[in-house]
This record gives C-alpha cells, structure tokens and sequence, in this order.
C-alpha cells in the first residue's frame, strides 16, 4: 500500500515538477502595415540600382557596313529578399516591361522547392528563367509553376523574366509564392 501512494505522488511531482515546452519556437502573428513594407522595398532597391541605359559601340564587319553602329539596350533587374516564415513566403510586387525580378532565399533545411508565379493577366508573357543555388549551378528555363529538387543547401536566386521567345515585353503586378518541403 505503502508503494502505491509512494508511486503516485513520485508521478504527480515529476508531472508538476517539469516543463512542458514545445522544442520549435512559436511565431505569433503581426499585423502586415504595406505602406512600411513599401518603403522598406524602395529602400532596399535604391541600394542595389543599376544604370538604366548603357550604350554599347560595336564594330560591324568592314564588308557589310563601314561605319560604327551605336548600339543601346537597357536592362532592369531588381532584386527582393525573402523571409521565409514557417516554410511559407508571399510576395506581390509588379514587374515593368524588359525588367527582371531576382528573389534570394535560404532553402538551408530544405529538400524541395516549390515556386509559384501568378500574375494579374491571365496572358501575361512572364515565366522562372532560373534558378541558382549557392554553388552557382543554374536550371530552367520554367514555366509559371515548379516544383524543383534541392542539391545544394544554402542561398538560391530565382530569376523571373519573360519569356524571349513567346511575345512581347510584359509588365504587370504579379504573386510570387515560395514553399519548402522536408
């Protein structure tokens, strides 16, 4: 008898006695303020500008022309880190014509990839061109949605462009969801 209750209040004080403490952290929710996040994107993008117009002079075969040809092109790219929070990240941002978007995250735990691009026009010429890891190998081009097997852990660049062989330039506001998959 003795046993029995010696037992029991041996269970009860190691019950109270412990913590019982989830081993993942919880991340309570905040409250999304898009005129912050706005100018937080600006800020971040005044910092990496590049010259919107380059000029390129080329010469051109003696035989064909004998004059030089100024050439010019320009070419945008902006680059917009992600937070990935809870395995999940979306982000809306537009998309000028000729313009590309290279989003960076961390896929340091993960073993899969699954990206997503949705923009406001159901035509819209815009596509993942690539995708880099930390290693610096290079895949695609992709479609509007891939799922995409991890090799290398680490920093990976996704590359959001048109498609150069479908049409014209497009500019438009789109959605770019990124998922991680143990």
């Amino acid at each position: 008898m003795h046993w029995a209750k010696f037992s029991i209040y041996f269970l009860l004080f190691t019950m109270v006695s412990c913590e019982l403490k989830p081993d993942t952290p919880v991340v309570k929710p905040k409250e999304f303020d898009q005129k912050t996040y706005q100018e937080s994107l600006q800020i971040q993008r005044s910092k990496h500008k590049i010259p919107k117009k380059d000029t390129l002079i080329t010469k051109l075969d003696s035989t064909k022309i004998k004059s030089e040809q100024e050439i010019s092109y320009s070419e945008t790219t902006d680059t917009i880190q992600i937070k990935i929070v809870q395995g999940k990240a979306n982000i809306d941002t537009v998309k000028a014509p000729r313009q590309g978007l290279i989003f960076v995250l961390n896929t340091d735990t993960a073993k899969k990839l699954n990206l997503k691009i949705t923009p406001q026009d159901t035509i819209a010429n815009v596509r993942i061109s690539q995708i880099i890891d930390s290693k610096g190998n290079s895949d695609g081009p992709f479609g509007q949605d891939v799922s995409y097997q991890i090799q290398e852990k680490g920093i990976h660049y996704i590359l959001v462009s048109e498609s150069q062989m479908q049409g014209d330039a497009w500019g438009g506001r789109i959605q770019f969801d990124a998922k991680l998959a143990w």
